[in-house]
Protein backbone atom coordinates (compact mmCIF):
# COMPACT_ATOMS: atom_id res chain seq x y z
CA UNK A 1 0.00 0.00 0.00
CA UNK A 2 1.43 3.58 -1.33
CA UNK A 3 2.52 5.84 1.86
CA UNK A 4 0.82 8.95 0.31
CA UNK A 5 -1.93 10.24 -1.23
CA UNK A 6 -2.38 12.32 -4.52
CA UNK A 7 -2.46 15.71 -2.10
CA UNK A 8 0.01 14.54 0.07
CA UNK A 9 2.62 13.87 -3.20
CA UNK A 10 1.71 17.23 -4.65
CA UNK A 11 2.35 19.24 -1.16
CA UNK A 12 6.10 17.45 -0.40
CA UNK A 13 6.98 18.36 -4.33
CA UNK A 14 5.98 21.68 -4.08
CA UNK A 15 7.74 22.20 -0.89
CA UNK A 16 11.25 20.99 -1.80
CA UNK A 17 10.73 23.18 -4.90
CA UNK A 18 10.39 26.54 -2.92
CA UNK A 19 8.49 28.97 -5.43
CA UNK A 20 6.29 30.91 -3.31
CA UNK A 21 4.48 31.96 -6.49
CA UNK A 22 3.57 28.62 -7.63
CA UNK A 23 2.93 27.59 -4.08
CA UNK A 24 0.42 30.59 -3.82
CA UNK A 25 -0.80 29.56 -7.28
CA UNK A 26 -1.15 26.00 -6.55
CA UNK A 27 -1.94 25.35 -2.67
CA UNK A 28 -3.16 28.38 -1.16
CA UNK A 29 -2.96 27.81 3.19
CA UNK A 30 -1.41 24.24 2.63
CA UNK A 31 -4.39 22.83 0.47
CA UNK A 32 -3.75 21.96 -2.97
CA UNK A 33 -6.21 24.11 -5.36
CA UNK A 34 -8.28 22.42 -7.79
CA UNK A 35 -7.14 23.99 -10.98
CA UNK A 36 -3.52 23.35 -9.40
CA UNK A 37 -0.90 23.18 -12.05
CA UNK A 38 0.51 20.49 -10.11
CA UNK A 39 -2.66 18.25 -10.28
CA UNK A 40 -2.08 18.16 -14.05
CA UNK A 41 1.66 17.38 -13.93
CA UNK A 42 1.29 14.58 -11.85
CA UNK A 43 -1.71 13.12 -13.88
CA UNK A 44 -0.06 13.32 -17.38
CA UNK A 45 3.06 11.97 -15.76
CA UNK A 46 1.04 8.78 -14.45
CA UNK A 47 -0.63 8.50 -17.91
CA UNK A 48 2.80 8.91 -20.14
CA UNK A 49 4.24 6.27 -17.88
CA UNK A 50 1.73 3.62 -18.17
CA UNK A 51 1.25 4.00 -21.80
CA UNK A 52 5.03 3.52 -22.58
CA UNK A 53 5.60 1.10 -19.49
CA UNK A 54 2.50 -0.64 -18.83
CA UNK A 55 3.40 -2.99 -15.91
CA UNK A 56 1.70 -5.73 -13.71
CA UNK A 57 -0.67 -3.52 -11.44
CA UNK A 58 -2.13 -2.29 -14.79
CA UNK A 59 -3.82 -5.52 -16.03
CA UNK A 60 -7.24 -6.14 -15.69
CA UNK A 61 -9.95 -8.32 -17.52
CA UNK A 62 -13.21 -7.75 -19.44
CA UNK A 63 -16.00 -9.89 -20.79
CA UNK A 64 -16.33 -10.18 -24.31
CA UNK A 65 -18.65 -11.76 -26.97
CA UNK A 66 -17.76 -13.61 -30.17
CA UNK A 67 -20.89 -12.45 -31.91
CA UNK A 68 -23.10 -14.83 -34.10
CA UNK A 69 -23.30 -12.00 -37.04
CA UNK A 70 -19.82 -10.16 -37.10
CA UNK A 71 -16.17 -10.78 -37.42
CA UNK A 72 -15.97 -8.22 -34.77
CA UNK A 73 -15.54 -8.83 -31.02
CA UNK A 74 -17.49 -6.56 -28.43
CA UNK A 75 -17.77 -5.34 -24.66
CA UNK A 76 -21.02 -4.72 -24.73
CA UNK A 77 -23.17 -4.22 -28.25
CA UNK A 78 -21.82 -0.62 -30.15
CA UNK A 79 -18.81 -0.79 -27.41
CA UNK A 80 -15.28 -2.54 -28.95
CA UNK A 81 -12.96 -1.70 -26.32
CA UNK A 82 -12.89 -0.65 -22.85
CA UNK A 83 -12.45 2.70 -22.14
CA UNK A 84 -9.24 2.44 -20.10
CA UNK A 85 -7.43 0.12 -22.68
CA UNK A 86 -4.26 0.71 -23.50
CA UNK A 87 -3.31 -2.46 -25.21
CA UNK A 88 -3.85 -6.42 -24.82
CA UNK A 89 -2.12 -8.62 -22.79
CA UNK A 90 -0.21 -10.83 -25.72
CA UNK A 91 -2.56 -13.35 -26.46
CA UNK A 92 -4.93 -12.20 -24.01
CA UNK A 93 -8.17 -13.09 -25.64
CA UNK A 94 -9.60 -16.19 -24.41
CA UNK A 95 -12.75 -17.95 -25.73
CA UNK A 96 -14.86 -20.27 -23.21
CA UNK A 97 -17.33 -22.91 -24.80
CA UNK A 98 -18.93 -25.84 -23.17
CA UNK A 99 -17.23 -24.11 -19.61
CA UNK A 100 -13.99 -24.99 -21.21
CA UNK A 101 -11.85 -21.80 -21.99
CA UNK A 102 -8.81 -21.67 -24.81
CA UNK A 103 -6.40 -18.79 -25.61
CA UNK A 104 -6.64 -17.40 -29.41
CA UNK A 105 -3.65 -17.13 -31.46
CA UNK A 106 -2.99 -13.28 -32.25
CA UNK A 107 -1.64 -13.10 -36.42
CA UNK A 108 -0.72 -10.32 -38.39
CA UNK A 109 -3.39 -8.65 -40.43
CA UNK A 110 -2.23 -10.04 -43.44
CA UNK A 111 -1.74 -13.37 -42.17
CA UNK A 112 -5.23 -13.10 -40.46
CA UNK A 113 -7.04 -12.43 -43.81
CA UNK A 114 -5.76 -15.65 -45.52
CA UNK A 115 -7.13 -17.77 -42.25
CA UNK A 116 -10.40 -15.61 -42.92
CA UNK A 117 -10.82 -16.25 -46.49
CA UNK A 118 -9.51 -20.39 -45.80
CA UNK A 119 -12.29 -20.15 -43.05
CA UNK A 120 -15.69 -19.38 -45.61
CA UNK A 121 -16.04 -22.90 -46.89
CA UNK A 122 -15.66 -24.50 -43.65
CA UNK A 123 -18.93 -25.21 -41.30
CA UNK A 124 -18.07 -23.33 -38.75
CA UNK A 125 -18.68 -24.07 -34.82
CA UNK A 126 -18.42 -22.00 -32.16
CA UNK A 127 -14.90 -21.69 -31.28
CA UNK A 128 -12.73 -18.66 -33.12
CA UNK A 129 -9.43 -19.36 -32.83
CA UNK A 130 -7.54 -16.29 -34.21
CA UNK A 131 -7.31 -12.97 -33.78
CA UNK A 132 -6.16 -9.49 -35.17
CA UNK A 133 -6.64 -5.87 -34.20
CA UNK A 134 -7.32 -3.09 -36.92
CA UNK A 135 -8.75 0.15 -36.43
CA UNK A 136 -9.16 -0.38 -32.74
CA UNK A 137 -11.12 -3.04 -33.06
CA UNK A 138 -10.59 -6.67 -32.66
CA UNK A 139 -11.58 -9.02 -35.37
CA UNK A 140 -11.84 -13.24 -34.82
CA UNK A 141 -11.95 -15.77 -37.22
CA UNK A 142 -13.54 -18.35 -38.14
CA UNK A 143 -17.11 -16.38 -37.43
CA UNK A 144 -19.40 -18.66 -34.75
CA UNK A 145 -22.83 -19.64 -35.07
CA UNK A 146 -23.64 -18.77 -31.81
CA UNK A 147 -22.67 -15.65 -29.71
CA UNK A 148 -19.87 -16.92 -27.57
CA UNK A 149 -18.45 -15.35 -24.26
CA UNK A 150 -14.73 -14.70 -23.55
CA UNK A 151 -12.67 -12.35 -21.69
CA UNK A 152 -9.96 -9.73 -22.79
CA UNK A 153 -6.62 -9.54 -20.83
CA UNK A 154 -5.47 -5.99 -20.51
CA UNK A 155 -2.63 -3.13 -19.62
CA UNK A 156 -5.54 -0.05 -18.45
CA UNK A 157 -4.70 3.15 -17.83
CA UNK A 158 -4.23 4.75 -13.99
CA UNK A 159 -7.29 6.57 -12.55
CA UNK A 160 -7.93 10.06 -12.68
CA UNK A 161 -6.89 10.71 -8.82
CA UNK A 162 -8.63 12.58 -6.42
CA UNK A 163 -7.35 14.43 -3.05
CA UNK A 164 -7.58 11.40 -1.48
CA UNK A 165 -6.61 8.63 -3.58
CA UNK A 166 -3.20 6.76 -3.65
CA UNK A 167 -1.45 6.28 -7.08
CA UNK A 168 -0.63 3.08 -8.50
CA UNK A 169 3.16 3.25 -9.34
CA UNK A 170 6.09 1.80 -8.35
CA UNK A 171 7.87 4.38 -5.98
CA UNK A 172 5.74 7.42 -5.14
CA UNK A 173 9.37 9.15 -4.03
CA UNK A 174 10.13 9.38 -7.77
CA UNK A 175 6.58 10.92 -8.08
CA UNK A 176 7.65 13.88 -5.49
CA UNK A 177 10.77 14.13 -6.98
CA UNK A 178 9.41 14.57 -10.59
CA UNK A 179 7.15 17.23 -9.15
CA UNK A 180 9.81 19.48 -7.67
CA UNK A 181 11.81 19.26 -10.82
CA UNK A 182 8.86 20.08 -12.76
CA UNK A 183 8.03 23.05 -10.51
CA UNK A 184 11.75 23.96 -11.41
CA UNK A 185 10.70 24.19 -15.23
CA UNK A 186 8.08 26.65 -14.37
CA UNK A 187 9.95 29.16 -12.55
CA UNK A 188 12.33 28.26 -15.75
CA UNK A 189 15.05 27.15 -12.61
CA UNK A 190 15.85 23.92 -15.08
CA UNK A 191 15.29 22.76 -18.79
CA UNK A 192 12.30 21.89 -20.04
CA UNK A 193 12.00 18.09 -19.95
CA UNK A 194 14.03 17.36 -17.07
CA UNK A 195 11.00 16.24 -15.10
CA UNK A 196 10.02 13.69 -17.69
CA UNK A 197 13.61 12.41 -18.79
CA UNK A 198 14.22 11.68 -15.13
CA UNK A 199 10.87 9.51 -14.57
CA UNK A 200 12.11 8.05 -17.83
CA UNK A 201 15.41 7.30 -16.40
CA UNK A 202 13.86 6.04 -12.77
CA UNK A 203 12.19 3.17 -15.26
CA UNK A 204 16.14 1.43 -15.51
CA UNK A 205 15.84 1.75 -11.68
CA UNK A 206 12.21 0.14 -11.30
CA UNK A 207 12.87 -2.83 -13.57
CA UNK A 208 16.61 -3.42 -12.23
CA UNK A 209 14.78 -3.74 -8.70
CA UNK A 210 12.21 -5.77 -9.85
CA UNK A 211 9.65 -3.13 -8.77
CA UNK A 212 7.28 -3.51 -11.95
CA UNK A 213 6.89 -7.08 -11.67
CA UNK A 214 6.93 -7.74 -15.42
CA UNK A 215 3.53 -9.10 -16.94
CA UNK A 216 4.77 -10.16 -20.17
CA UNK A 217 7.57 -13.35 -20.84
CA UNK A 218 10.93 -12.49 -20.18
CA UNK A 219 11.89 -13.73 -23.41
CA UNK A 220 10.66 -13.44 -26.66
CA UNK A 221 7.91 -16.63 -27.85
CA UNK A 222 8.56 -18.24 -31.69
CA UNK A 223 5.70 -19.16 -32.76
CA UNK A 224 5.52 -21.66 -35.88
CA UNK A 225 5.00 -18.88 -38.33
CA UNK A 226 7.46 -16.45 -37.14
CA UNK A 227 10.71 -18.50 -38.18
CA UNK A 228 11.75 -20.33 -41.53
CA UNK A 229 14.17 -23.45 -40.48
CA UNK A 230 16.12 -23.90 -43.69
CA UNK A 231 16.07 -28.00 -44.92
CA UNK A 232 19.88 -27.94 -44.79
CA UNK A 233 22.73 -25.94 -43.65
CA UNK A 234 25.15 -24.97 -46.41
CA UNK A 235 29.03 -23.37 -46.23
CA UNK A 236 28.63 -20.24 -45.98
CA UNK A 237 31.53 -19.41 -48.03
CA UNK A 238 30.33 -20.50 -50.85
CA UNK A 239 29.34 -17.48 -52.19
CA UNK A 240 32.97 -16.87 -52.68
CA UNK A 241 33.46 -19.81 -55.09
CA UNK A 242 30.96 -18.31 -57.32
Amino acid sequence: MPRYTRDEILLQGLDLASSPSLTTHDAPGGIISSNAHCIYWLQNALDMFHIKYPFSSDVVSASITFPSNSDELYITPGVFLPSDFIIEVRRGLIATVNNQSYRLEKKSFQQFLDLQLNSQSTTNPDNPRFYSKVNNRYKFTPRVQNNTSGTLWYYKLPSKLDSDDYPSFPDEHSLIEFIRIKALEWTRSVDLGTAVAYLQKELVRFRVAGLLDEAEYDIAPLENNQALVAASVSNRNSWMLR
